[in-house]
């Protein structure tokens, strides 16, 4: 890759990056019922921490199930939505897409098998507790959900309740029960 090329490539991932923080940030803010908070100004380490901080503040108190339910909702449009844009059209491009786009939020992981997820790091771990993380995830649910196209993400284990990695198991469903 040429000097030129590179400068672009990076120049092109880091907005990427920007654009898809600042969408979940929209998204988060959305089903919380709460004004969302800019972070285009900000370097990617900045806005990763903002959002951190902005979740944990938001989810720390508790949340009801309403909530849960709407911030999984507004994932799992998100999800749709993504899964057109990158033309998913199997489970092997979707795991692909997955693990690309959550690179992109400081969240390295990897698909064991079709139904097994290992999270090896996590950028936000270091601001939520196991509570925040557990009420965080049901992001994680609707987002993976609306990618592969149905199932259920349930975590096994979290770097948060001091493991070394998050473990968690993707449930296939059938289509009449994705649209919850």
């Amino acid at each position: 890759m040429t000097g030129n090329n590179k400068r672009f490539y990076t120049l092109f991932t880091e907005v990427i990056q920007h654009i898809e923080l600042q969408i979940l940030m929209n998204l988060t803010a959305k089903a919380l019922r709460v004004p969302t908070i800019s972070i285009w100004r900000l370097n990617h380490i900045e806005g990763l921490r903002c959002y951190a901080e902005f979740t944990r503040d938001n989810l720390s108190d508790g949340v009801t199930p309403e909530v849960l339910q709407r911030m999984n909702t507004q994932a799992y449009r998100l999800g749709r939505k993504l899964r057109l844009i990158f033309f998913v059209t199997s489970q092997a491009s979707a795991q692909k897409t997955i693990v690309k786009l959550y690179r992109n939020i400081g969240i390295q992981m990897s698909f064991k098998s079709d139904n097994h997820i290992c999270f090896h790091s996590c950028f936000f771990s270091h601001f939520y507790s196991p509570d925040v993380c557990q009420a965080a995830s049901s992001l994680d649910d609707g987002i993976i959900r609306g990618i592969t196209g149905c199932g259920h993400l349930t975590f096994e284990q979290r770097i948060t309740e001091k493991c070394n990695y998050c473990l968690a198991q993707y449930k296939h469903e059938e289509k009449s029960n994705c649209n919850r």
